[in-house]
């Protein structure tokens, strides 16, 4: 396992992250996995299995009883079993909840009442997705876009990230680039397929598509970050930290530098990014512990440098980056 993926603090997009890793910018997408499982018994099972979950069920009632939107909705569906905006705020509650499984079966019936919502479908897509089920994800999308081609850039968009993730990036490719012939115009769809042709090593590609992002939104701070690692990768540093200091502030773009450097086991070049980082924020986290990673391996101090005097502006952007980076 490499150094950057085992210790090295890189400040990206606004977090502290263990290792340099490109960001899907793909706005409701649910990413954390959670294994499906049945929420009711078989007639007459007794197991502890279908007892944990009969009572899980009736905690999530119990809790939508007290709760007043959940109670709401209900009533809603009760009166109209074809309301699929409430049948979707319904799923998304139980989501909010932990409750993926019982999302998934309001999800299920309301892609089955309206099989031609794009809405319904990319829940139900979203939820299977986070159940760590990727393959019923990418069939419930392809069963909708061979109705609807060309109709839903969401859907695509998704089908793409769910193929990087499988690492099927060729297909992947293609899925983002649909979504960008729906809306050209969205940010995020560029950074997507920029992270897309990353993952391809194709470094100058990628930089272009996250150039196209920032020019629709000047403001991205992934599609800024995102610019920086596709410039280290085509052999740019002084670009790519610019590109970091723009969308984090001068400690942390020292700070993703020097982490770079420790992968490549540059520690002296590092070291030297690293004081920069601290000189701009004394008590940085990141950089502190990068510091002490570079000093396990150099066998030099890790002694902290003070702080030098810097003009009012240096200190703007110092403080602006820090709030903007956040801590680990």
């Amino acid at each position: 396992m490499s150094v950057l993926h085992e210790r090295v603090r890189i400040v990206y997009g606004g977090t502290t992250l263990n290792r340099l890793v490109l960001t899907i910018a793909m706005a409701g997408v649910l990413c954390s996995c959670t294994h499906q499982v049945q929420t009711l018994a078989p007639a007459g099972a007794h197991t502890s299995v279908a007892t944990v979950m009969a009572r899980q069920v009736q905690n999530a009632t119990d809790a939508g009883e007290g709760d007043v939107e959940a109670r709401t909705l209900r009533r809603q569906l009760a009166a109209n079993p074809r309301d699929l905006n409430a049948r979707i705020l319904l799923a998304r509650w139980y989501i909010r909840r932990g409750l993926p499984d019982l999302a998934l079966e309001h999800e299920r019936l309301a892609a089955a009442q309206f099989p031609d919502s794009s809405i319904a479908a990319l829940e139900l897509a979203k939820t299977l997705r986070q159940m760590a089920e990727p393959e019923q994800a990418l069939a419930v999308i392809g069963n909708f876009l061979a109705k609807h081609p060309g109709e839903s850039w969401e859907l695509r968009s998704l089908e793409g990230i769910l193929e990087d993730e499988r690492g099927e990036f060729a297909r992947a490719e293609e899925a983002h680039r649909a979504a960008l012939a729906i809306d050209p115009q969205r940010s995020a769809l560029h950074n997507n397929l920029g992270y897309n042709l990353m993952l391809q090593g194709r470094a100058e590609a990628a930089a272009a598509e996250f150039r196209k992002a920032i020019e629709i939104d000047p403001r991205s701070q992934i599609a800024h970050n995102n610019l920086g690692a596709s410039l280290i990768a085509a052999s740019a540093p002084a670009e790519a930290l610019a590109e970091w200091q723009r969308a984090s502030g001068p400690a942390a773009a020292h700070n993703n530098m020097a982490a770079v450097l420790i992968g490549q086991g540059r520690y002296e070049e590092a070291r030297e990014e690293l004081e920069q980082a601290l000189k701009f924020r004394s008590d940085f986290p990141a950089a502190i512990v990068n510091l002490r990673l570079v000093a396990e391996h150099d066998g030099k101090p890790s002694t902290i440098p003070a702080a030098a005097p810097v003009n009012f502006w240096k200190r703007v952007a110092s403080t602006f980056g820090w709030f903007v980076a956040g801590t680990p």
